[in-house]
């Protein structure tokens, strides 16, 4: 059984394998468009020959950016041979000076200025009570307007610092005097710290 099935695979395999004929392959060949930089290079050293010119006189890569003399891949920028042979100590300095001539100098401009004085990282860091412990003063009474600020705890903490507080509570964002407006939490800039 496994010779039988070994035998319909070679013949598989080699009927698999067809030999193209010559007409097959010069269609293959005649739907090969030409490099045009490749054929350009050959072209050069084409007319360079019938001329007498050495083909020295010509680019190592013909503007291709690969010599025949090195592996494909290398271009003249990172062939050390290349590079010495296309520039010296004179052209480098030259270019320093170039590059030295558009150098300019951006001078800094001011940062803008904070529309708020209020930095509540900063004040976070600086209270050291947990939310909740009464450390301020209140004068009692009136209820909280935090309620304009439920979708936006830092806002009522600006509001709140910005008016005085936390010594202050104009606005009567921190009723329990704990020093933290409504809903703010300052956790989420204390955990920031390594610890």
């Amino acid at each position: 059984m496994r010779s039988l099935v070994t035998t319909v695979l070679a013949a598989g395999l080699l009927a698999g394998c067809t030999t193209q004929s010559p007409n097959d392959q010069d269609q293959y060949f005649d739907n090969i468009t030409p490099d045009p930089v490749a054929l350009q290079t050959e072209n050069q050293r084409l007319a360079a020959a019938e001329t007498g010119v050495s083909t020295a006189q010509l680019p190592a890569d013909g503007g291709a950016g690969v010599s025949e003399n090195r592996p494909s891949g290398i271009s003249n920028t990172q062939d050390f041979e290349a590079v010495v042979e296309q520039e010296s100590i004179a052209s480098d300095a030259a270019k320093l000076a170039a590059l030295r001539q558009s150098y300019t100098v951006v001078d800094p401009e001011p940062l803008p200025q904070r529309k708020t004085s209020v930095n509540l990282a900063a004040y976070a860091i600086s209270q050291k009570q947990a939310v909740g412990t009464r450390t301020y003063n209140r004068s009692g009474g009136g209820s909280s307007s935090c309620s304009r600020y439920r979708n936006d705890p830092d806002a009522a903490q600006r509001r709140f610092l910005e008016s005085g507080g936390p010594e202050r509570d104009r606005n009567n964002l921190d009723p329990d005097g704990d020093g933290f407006a409504c809903s703010w939490n300052p956790d989420l800039y204390r955990n920031l710290l390594p610890s």
